[in-house]
């Protein structure tokens, strides 16, 4: 902690201009490293952008900072210099001894800010490099050993699974986790921090030769065999759905424990068919499938949907089923960040998930205003009965900016709807580009130049996010023009389901103090209000015919703001209950990892053959010797942890599948999984002497050269697509006759408490746009989120 900082800031900022002053950023660098001074380290960073950049820091840049370094979650709007921000912070970590990894949200950003930062660093005299998804891994050991790099928190992440599957402590290459800094945060650590990075391997697989058949007979079920569940993102057998499955199969109960498999496998092919949609979820793309992010739009690299699910959209594709082999590690990024020793982060839109921060990391969000206060103008919201009504009436503002030569940005919910507004466009004769994950490979030259005069591109939420969108153009050649303009105009076409997403889409116009307009457009059959029942909680007289005009009831209006909101809380509630659901097997992950690595760079000997084997262990240290025979038991037991632990996450895998089922009985469906998963674990590690003694007798019979251990042939990663609804599906039984005693839900006081409100309601009350925000806390109350209570604030 930079405690000069947290005294008083303004000081701080104050001090470090006037060091700088008059001075260079060698002859600072080296007092700095020499006193290890905040202050002067702050003032050789401000000298070093100067002469290697030519460009004068912000003191918006220093006071993140500071922030950053203070470990707390920095809000600074877009185009005010995140990127030199981070290094002010990276610097002084680097002098106090850690190595600092500063996680960007794409490839492209991590190679262009490394490059672009490098001039301060090469002044500082840090080393620095990047790291990208097509980086060798011949090369990663030498670039972690760097002061600071560059990466996406996916690649590190991928760097540490690998890690856990090596031989040879030579073949590590990550080192330790000590210092990291996360750009566009909200993305990283809570859109995305629950998907797990897995790393699988290649072993002697048996292929499930008769999921083609289940997958056929899920095809053919009929509408009123099977449900959609919207608000979970599943699907499942209705009554007469179980009924025919049972005599189709000859069961007697597809709910019986030993039907758990083949239920699994329906329910990975209902997924597939009918809640799985092409161009929205996931698109196909050379011969394969490729899911998109639905909170960037990207289609994400080598990202996987778990079980069978995935194998079951190839077979819906008529594709041929890749290649899975066995998971042999994962981790969720949320469990990944907290490895660090420390972690701070920054984005432009914090604030709307400050609770969010709090809670699941202990973290502070802070506020720095922008260098120059921005003057874009957000106009009110615009309510249609349906997404025809809704996608015309944004064409049509789309077309009035465009004949005065005003540019603008349009946001869509997916690909198709992007597809869709491009032919809505062309009615109009409005020239224009299409962003998606169909092309997304052209983002950055795309966004780059969306700001010049007349400019329309129609995009997907992926939005180019830390590439500056520069009025009149990447050279602001008509910079002044498109300003008397009124600046860049962000219309959005969907409501996200929180307010943070419309938000990130808001803050590509008014950069810098540059003009610039946003305008949300949201219609009645969003499937967002259908999840949350926009329509049973807007009483009769309040909700509308069907119209193409504007809607402006005013109490529908409310009604339809507070989804949002009520979306919010009930995805804070989800990735609660998915850290309670996680927990435990991260224990066991952790545990297993820390054993491995411990055994693998000799810290810990092993002496399993010893302990539990000992006649056998002499006789074989008699004949092989001593040191051999050591070596071998040391590969053996790395080998039986890699092998064993793929069985205990496929375990798990499956157990995660059925867990619900237990709420029939009167069980909470996580402490049950919890329970399991510990039975288990402490019986494999049982399983791993017994396997030890099993190799040890092979070798005695067949000699070291010919026994066989269980080595991945090839090693590859990916992301898994985890909707994570297992607490919340329902049994048959809840389906038939609901349930006595609902789960307690720590939020519902909140929901009901927005609800209640409606008895209040007048109809010429003023319509008021957004719910009013809670009060800030005081910021010397301290904050503990859920990892802080388990293992303490970091």
């Amino acid at each position: 902690m930079i405690k000069e900082f947290e005294k008083n800031k303004a000081k701080f900022i104050k001090s470090v201009k006037e060091a700088a002053e008059g001075q260079s950023a060698a002859l600072l660098n080296s007092e700095a490293r020499a006193e290890l001074n905040a202050v002067k380290a702050f003032a050789a960073v401000f000298c070093a952008v100067k002469e290697g950049l030519s460009l004068t820091p912000y003191d918006t840049q220093i006071e993140t900072g500071g922030y950053l370094e203070n470990e707390n979650i920095v809000e600074l709007a877009t185009g005010e210099g995140k990127t030199i921000a981070a290094v002010f912070s990276a610097y002084w970590s680097v002098i106090n001894g850690e190595h600092v990894n500063i996680f960007t949200f794409n490839d492209y950003l991590a190679k262009r800010d490394c490059k672009w930062m490098k001039p301060v660093y090469d002044i500082l005299g840090v080393s620095t490099a990047y790291i990208n998804e097509d980086t060798p891994r011949e090369m990663r050991k030498e670039i972690y050993r760097c002061d600071v790099v560059y990466s996406t928190i996916k690649e590190c992440g991928f760097d540490y699974l690998r890690d856990f599957a090596v031989f040879d402590p030579e073949e590590a290459v990550l080192g330790k986790l000590e210092r990291a800094i996360v750009d566009e945060a909200d993305s990283t650590l809570i859109d995305e921090a629950r998907i797990p990075l897995v790393a699988a391997g290649s072993y002697a697989v048996k292929l499930d030769e008769d999921f083609p058949h289940i997958f056929s007979y899920v095809k053919g079920l009929s509408e009123d065999e099977y449900e959609v569940s919207l608000e979970t993102g599943s699907a499942y057998l209705t009554p007469k759905g179980q009924k025919k499955t049972e005599e189709y199969f000859k069961l007697n109960n597809i709910f019986d424990e030993e039907n758990n498999e083949l239920l699994s496998k329906i329910g990975d092919c209902l997924e597939a068919l009918y809640v799985l949609k092409e161009d929205v979820d996931y698109i196909v793309k050379n011969d394969g499938i490729g899911i998109i992010d639905k909170f960037t739009g990207r289609v994400s690299e080598e990202r996987h949907y778990p079980s069978l699910t995935h194998a079951a959209v190839e077979l819906k594709h008529g594709l041929k089923a890749a290649e899975r082999g066995l998971i042999i590690g994962n981790i969720t990024i949320q469990y990944f960040i907290r490895l660090f020793n420390r972690f701070s982060g920054m984005t432009g839109t914090a604030l709307s998930a400050k609770e969010e921060f709090e809670t699941l990391y202990g973290l502070t969000v802070k506020e720095v205003k922008p260098n120059t206060p921005s003057v874009r103008i957000d106009l009110p919201m615009s309510v249609y009965y349906d997404k025809a009504s809704k996608l015309n009436a944004a064409a049509d503002e789309v077309l009035f900016a465009y004949k005065k030569g005003q540019p603008v940005l349009v946001g869509t919910a997916d690909i198709n709807q992007s597809e869709e507004f491009s032919e809505l466009l062309k009615k109009r004769d409005i020239p224009h580009t299409v962003l998606n994950a169909k092309n997304d490979e052209l983002e950055a030259e795309i966004v780059k130049n969306a700001g010049k005069k007349g400019s329309v591109t129609v995009s997907t939420n992926m939005t180019g996010r830390g590439v500056d969108i520069k009025l009149g153009g990447e050279d602001e050649a008509e910079h002044d023009e498109v300003a008397e303009k009124g600046g860049l105009y962000v219309i959005c076409t969907f409501m996200g389901e929180s307010k943070r997403i419309n938000n990130q889409l808001y803050g590509r116009a008014g950069r810098q103090g540059d003009p610039g307009k946003s305008k949300l457009f949201v219609s009645l059959d969003e499937e967002i209000m259908e999840i949350y029942g926009l329509k049973k909680n807007v009483p009769d007289r309040h909700y509308p015919e069907p119209t193409e005009e504007e809607l402006t009831d005013k109490t529908l209006l409310k009604e339809v703001n507070y989804i949002q909101h009520i979306s919010q809380i009930k995805r804070l509630n989800e990735r609660n209950r998915l850290l309670e659901f996680n927990f435990i097997t991260e224990a066991h992950r952790k545990a297993i990892f820390t054993s491995r690595e411990k055994m693998l760079s000799g810290e810990n000997e092993c002496t399993i053959w010893q302990d539990n084997f000992s006649s056998d262990y002499n006789e074989a240290a008699g004949r092989f010797g001593e040191e051999k025979i050591n070596a071998f038991q040391k590969k053996a037991a790395l080998s039986v942890i890699n092998e064993h632990w793929s069985e205990y996450l496929d375990y798990v895998a499956s157990l995660r599948e059925g867990i619900h089922l237990r709420a029939i009985g009167g069980k909470v469906p996580g402490e049950e999984f919890n329970i399991e998963s510990e039975n288990y674990y402490n019986e494999m590690m049982e399983m791993s002497v017994e396997k030890m003694g099993m190799i040890l007798a092979e070798v005695l019979d067949k000699g070291i050269e010919n026994t066989a251990l269980a080595v991945p042939t090839r090693t590859w990663t990916y992301l898994l697509a985890d909707i994570a609804d297992e607490l919340k599906r329902r049994t048959l039984f809840e389906f038939l006759f609901g349930t006595e005693e609902e789960e307690a839900d720590p939020y519902s006081d909140e929901y009901d408490k927005l609800y209640s409100e409606e008895e209040a309601y007048e109809e010429d009350e003023e319509y008021a746009e957004a719910p009013e925000e809670p009060e800030e806390p005081d910021e010397k109350q301290e904050k503990k989120g859920f990892f802080a209570r388990l293992f303490g604030k970091k």
